[in-house]
């Protein structure tokens, strides 16, 4: 029986500036299992932000999928 109030949880997060594109760098585990998600951008929080709505949107696709197998 699966439990449909357990909230999948981000892993593997890393945020990090590099100093040769001078940008941020956020990334982390994605959560289907395929290769990490990875966004950039001028600011640490944007970069927050930004791998933030895309690990929800993922999330969602992962769902939907999910919904049209059943």
């Amino acid at each position: 029986m699966m439990i449909h109030d357990e909230h999948p949880v981000m892993t593997g997060v890393v945020v990090e500036f590099d100093r040769r594109a001078g940008r941020w760098i956020a990334a982390c585990d994605d959560p289907g299992g395929e290769e990490r998600l990875v966004v950039n951008a001028e600011t640490h929080e944007r970069a927050q932000r930004l791998l933030d709505e895309r690990w929800r949107a993922r999330l969602e696709l992962l769902d939907r999928d999910a919904e049209d197998e059943r």
